[in-house]
């Protein structure tokens, strides 16, 4: 789909989808609250994937991505069965982090579960400090960040956990 000025719409990447299955359900009869970060996680490994990071380059290049803060927003319950999709924006990075926003949806397009947003640094696995990106994915995460910088930013990103009084 094109938008008006003749430059192909941005979207958020679709890069994982799975389905709730009976040991993901709670005594409340919905999807229990680790599940929810399973799923998120699973996402944030196909992101890795997508921009080059696969498990045999972080073999062969003896790094990793570790996540070091995470906010989720649990919105709407989720029953067995369902399908889940997510949809991940790169909100920012640096040469060294990334801040992931994962949006979880019942089906391709229906309502919003729940929403994560992941501060993920590289880190160098020798020395377990942190590193910059390879040249590969850290071009691919620049284009990305590019593209998304045109998508208005998630409602629940950059938020707290407050009491509003």
């Amino acid at each position: 789909m094109n938008d008006t000025s003749g430059h192909e719409e941005a979207r958020p990447l679709r890069l994982y989808q799975a389905s709730v299955i009976p040991d993901w359900i709670d005594y409340n009869g919905h999807m229990s609250e680790p599940y929810y970060v399973l799923v998120f996680g699973y996402a944030t490994d196909a992101f890795y994937d997508h921009i080059g990071m696969d498990d045999a380059f972080r073999r062969t290049t003896r790094t990793s991505v570790y996540t070091v803060e995470a906010h989720i927003n649990y919105l709407l319950e989720s029953r067995e069965g369902e399908l889940l999709n997510v949809e991940t924006q790169l909100l920012g990075h640096d040469e060294k982090r990334l801040v992931l926003f994962h949006t979880l949806r019942r089906g391709p397009a229906g309502p919003v579960l729940a929403t994560t947003e992941l501060m993920v640094i590289h880190v160098d696995k020798m020395t377990l400090k942190t590193a910059p990106f390879h040249t590969e994915p850290a071009a691919r995460i620049a284009a990305i960040t590019r593209e998304h910088a045109r998508l208005p930013v998630p409602a629940n990103a950059g938020r707290r956990i407050t009491i509003r009084g």
